[in-house]
């Protein structure tokens, strides 16, 4: 098993089709600390660059220049599926993090069992059929019941809730949450919020979340950093992040920024 890490962004650029016509800088010399435990929220306009910090964190996309670190160990130069044993995620797509066509066993099987040394053996034991109920129970959606269903029968709450789970129950050194709660309906997705909250809590995970809810972001997380043209503009602790609202975070992002806020899906939400 891993344990929460800490992360350091060292001057990190990305830069996406670099002399060419369409050259578009992701991400602009990013300097960011995150120590262990932190749960840190990341709002932005479109193209601020949320996503792909994200993703150049998990290795999907190499660095431009700048460094990655991880409790100190510079990991740039490790590929995705190399840092995947350190690195848990959520994504924005309920599907994204299951395979469909499997059953929920067969998935929390892979996920369970990813940090383990391969072999030949069973995936599904009675054993761990209960190891996995224990787990499913908490999450209160009947799952623990329906081991045998296959994902893709799942509402999009379910599968997020499993793929939460799936995420966090090999104890990754960091969780990253790309817009996990975007694709739910309102209700729902206030239910995965605190499975979020609770899950990274419990765990102690150094978390990255990345939402287009500002209201979230104030709510969750010891942290708020705000993104505009693939640099960090705000930087917010708890205390500070406690006494503001939506629309003093919209007046900052306009004093820092100099331009008009980009609301289209921020105030909708």
């Amino acid at each position: 098993m891993s344990r929460p890490a800490s992360l350091e962004l060292q001057a990190v650029r990305k830069v996406f089709f670099p002399g060419t016509a369409n050259e578009v800088v992701a991400l602009n010399g990013i300097d960011l600390e995150v120590p262990v435990g932190q749960f840190v929220s990341i709002i932005g306009s479109n193209g601020s660059g949320k996503s792909t910090l994200l993703n150049t964190i998990a290795g999907m996309y190499p660095v431009s220049s700048g460094c990655v670190l991880l409790d100190g160990v510079d990991v740039t130069r490790q590929r995705e599926f190399q840092r995947s044993r350190l690195i848990g995620r959520v994504f924005q797509d309920p599907t994204a993090g299951t395979a469909p066509s499997m059953t929920i066993e067969e998935n929390l099987a892979i996920s369970f069992m990813r940090e383990r040394r391969s072999g030949l053996r069973l995936g599904v034991t009675n054993r761990r059929r209960e190891f996995m109920r224990t787990h499913l129970e908490p999450l209160g959606m009947g799952l623990e019941h329906r081991l045998k269903a296959q994902v893709n029968k799942l509402s999009g709450g379910q599968r997020q809730a499993m793929s939460l789970l799936m995420a966090t129950e090999s104890e990754p050194s960091i969780l990253l949450l790309d817009e996990h709660t975007a694709a739910l309906d309102p209700k729902v997705a206030a239910t995965i919020m605190d499975l979020t909250a609770k899950m990274v809590s419990e765990r102690g995970l150094t978390t990255l979340m990345v939402t287009h809810n500002m209201e979230l972001a104030l709510r969750y997380g010891e942290r708020l950093i705000m993104m505009h043209e693939g640099r960090v503009v705000l930087d917010l602790g708890p205390t500070e992040k406690e006494a503001l609202q939506v629309s003093d975070l919209i007046d900052m992002f306009h004093k820092v920024a100099g331009e008009a806020f980009a609301v289209d899906r921020l105030l909708l939400e």
